[in-house]
């Protein structure tokens, strides 16, 4: 048998009787140390209870999870329990070994816990269901672009994005968490190659830390401020706001330590469609009206010139509503019949060729 255990946020007495119940009568104990940090105090804490007494409690790396052959091989007759930080199927890492298992014909059951990303929005106020997608910062440079995407993405849907930072308990005992303001500065950078105008220094940004701890600490302001601060220990989550429900607002002054006035993040992002109307639309429009003022007396007498050029007019203004509708497909397609319809009354102009 196989039983997946959250340990919750709260240590020792984050775990519920039923799972105290079923660690005292186990046969093997592993508690995985690399999705949150779990302190040596915090394993002698656990060593301390009346359930572990004469158990051995086995701290295991991410590697030996994912590798998983020797928990799968040791729950087909015995009874193991694999304890993890919060609520342990939040982690794709136990998802994949509670599906092997099942296939491999192990007896699986799981024991909820609490949830630190369910806290995080509730310790600072958010409205859960406005939660987008959830995204990791590493500390390799190239994780700033995904979660720079995923802000993007969730503010157009006008969600907020949670961002969890990498934390990392090396085999040599070193422990790594990624700077809060590390996680600014790598957005800002790709802000700087992308220029979708998604982060600036007046970005409103809330940091959680160490949250469920005794040392619980979450701030919100600019970027800007933001910058100057130190957050010591993690772990850190950095909550960027979309717009701000005035509930939402309310709480984040009362319950994080407010520095500036909370601000919606809803300035629209530059994406590529919006980049290619601004770069397209007047210098469509301006052709038109070169052609219109550049040859006034071919125009006018021929009616199936005056007609594409209509038409052409007309497919800029379907583009701008398009656009604002947010149906970016269509702005494009029509920005593009546009500029061929006037491209091709240049060549014609060029090359001396009047419709008749």
């Amino acid at each position: 048998m196989l039983w997946f255990t959250g340990i919750g946020i709260y240590g020792t007495s984050g775990l519920s009787q039923k799972a105290l119940d079923i660690i005292a009568g186990c046969d093997i104990i592993y508690l995985e140390r690399f999705t949150s940090l779990v302190s040596d105090k915090e394993i002698k804490d656990l060593m301390s209870l009346p359930s572990f007494v004469s158990k051995k409690v086995n701290p295991v790396q991410r590697w030996f999870v994912e590798d998983g052959r020797q928990i799968l091989a040791e729950a087909k007759d015995k009874d193991v329990v694999l304890l993890s930080y919060g609520d342990p199927m939040v982690a794709t890492t136990f998802s994949e070994l509670r599906l092997r298992a099942i296939e491999e014909g192990v007896k699986v059951s799981v024991v909820y816990g609490i949830s630190g990303i369910t806290t995080i929005i509730s310790e600072i106020g958010l409205q859960v269901y406005k939660i987008g997608k959830i995204v990791t910062m590493m500390e390799a440079t190239q994780s700033a672009i995904s979660v720079y995407n995923a802000i993007f993405n969730n503010l157009k849907c006008n969600c907020h994005t949670l961002i969890l930072t990498e934390y990392r308990y090396d085999d040599d005992n070193s422990i790594f968490f990624l700077d809060p303001k590390e996680v600014i500065l790598k957005l800002k950078g790709i802000e700087e190659d992308l220029a979708f105008r998604v982060i600036n220094d007046a970005s409103f940004l809330i940091v959680a830390s160490r949250v469920g701890t005794s040392e619980q600490k979450i701030v919100s302001g600019k970027a800007e401020s933001l910058l100057n601060l130190d957050y010591g220990d993690g772990p850190h989550s950095i909550i960027f706001p979309s717009t701000l429900h005035f509930i939402e607002k309310k709480s984040i002054t009362k319950l994080t330590l407010n520095i500036d006035p909370p601000l919606d993040n809803t300035a629209p992002p530059d994406n590529i469609p919006i980049r290619m109307m601004k770069k397209y639309v007047p210098m469509i429009r301006n052709e038109i009206t070169k052609i219109r003022n550049g040859e006034p007396l071919l125009i006018s007498s021929n009616k199936k010139m005056l007609e594409i050029l209509d038409s052409a007019e007309y497919y800029i203004e379907d583009a701008v509503n398009f656009l604002s509708e947010g149906k970016n497909e269509l702005a494009i397609l029509s920005i593009g019949y546009a500029d061929g319809l006037v491209d091709s009354l240049n060549t014609m102009i060029r090359r001396k060729e009047v419709y008749r």
